[in-house]
């Protein structure tokens, strides 16, 4: 009689948690189950890196032709890719392609929010309804402030060499989405060391505590007095908490501070939010100086910058 109500206090717990998950991932817009088989496999894969079917199986706790299945459609998506191990090559792998990673990033930042409220909510054994706990704590700090906590301990912090494949990954995501990705763009992505950093400029990312790069931005050196803002990124589960203002900002203080006189940009007109974005960091339309190096480019804009080192 005891194991049968433990069995029943613990079926009961259980049931509350994917409730609260629902819940959750109703309340957040996801569209999809953090706990579906699909996202847990992308996100094993986001978090430790390539790995075999086999492995994932008994990781995800999912029988092997399952995992098979769950991959094929993630690599129809293009979002996983699979190849040899280089150390056996009898073995196969699965890694996430820069569209996967992308993708699956955003999952990553709301399965590490909700993991963190089930927590805070489930401390103690046996609680009555954990769903009613869960509705009444997301009343008192709806998901999008919470999230916004989450967003407020994001730093801004410059280039590493670390950052190189997100560089890539979150500017060509953009691109790749409207326009097509350009000669000029992968050269950048192939070094952007020596394409950015090097001649004077900088690169700057948005990094959460736990170490996920979500966005970035850079700064070009064009002329003695003149930068260029460009290559500015946001991941899409990130966007509408102000990191786009703060990397473009970021950008402004740093040209201020080497003694720049103004910075321009190049974007294009069909990118509304992002327009509107730079001309609330102070940039102005003005007629192109020259043809631009990128097809997409429509629209020229400049800021004056207020201090200038004598």
């Amino acid at each position: 009689m005891a194991d049968q109500e433990i069995n029943s206090s613990h079926q009961a717990f259980t049931d509350g948690v994917q409730q609260a998950r629902e819940y959750y991932e109703q309340q957040a817009g996801l569209g999809r189950s953090l706990a579906s088989p699909r996202i847990r496999l992308g996100l094993e894969l986001y978090r430790d890196g390539p790995a075999s079917v086999v492995a994932l199986s008994e990781r995800l706790k999912v029988s092997h032709p399952a995992v098979v299945q769950i991959a094929r459609n993630l690599i129809a998506a293009e979002y996983v890719a699979d190849y040899r191990d280089r150390r056996d090559k009898r073995r196969r792998l699965l890694a996430l392609t820069n569209s996967g990673r992308y993708y699956f990033s955003g999952f990553s930042a709301h399965a590490e929010l909700e993991s963190e409220l089930l927590s805070d909510l489930a401390t103690a054994a046996g609680l009555p309804d954990l769903l009613a706990r869960w509705k009444q704590a997301i009343a008192e700090q709806p998901l999008s402030q919470r999230f916004q906590s989450a967003i407020s301990g994001i730093t801004i912090v410059p280039y590493q060499a670390a950052f190189k494949k997100s560089f890539e990954r979150l500017n060509r995501r953009w691109i790749e989405a409207s326009f097509q990705v350009e000669d000029q763009d992968q050269a950048v992505f192939d070094d952007p060391v020596a394409k950015i950093v090097t001649p004077g400029g900088a690169i700057f990312f948005a990094v959460t505590a736990s170490g996920q790069v979500v966005g970035t931005c850079a700064l070009l050196h064009k002329a003695p007095r003149r930068a260029e803002l460009a290559k500015m990124a946001v991941q899409e589960h990130f966007q509408g908490f102000g990191l786009g203002r703060r990397l473009g900002q970021a950008v402004i203080d740093y040209a201020e501070a080497v003694g720049f006189e103004d910075i321009v940009l190049e974007s294009n007109q069909r990118l509304k939010p992002a327009i509107s974005l730079y001309r609330s960091l102070g940039f102005i339309e003005e007629k192109a100086p020259a043809i631009s190096d990128y097809a997409r480019a429509d629209i020229f804009m400049v800021k004056t910058l207020g201090r200038v080192k004598a």
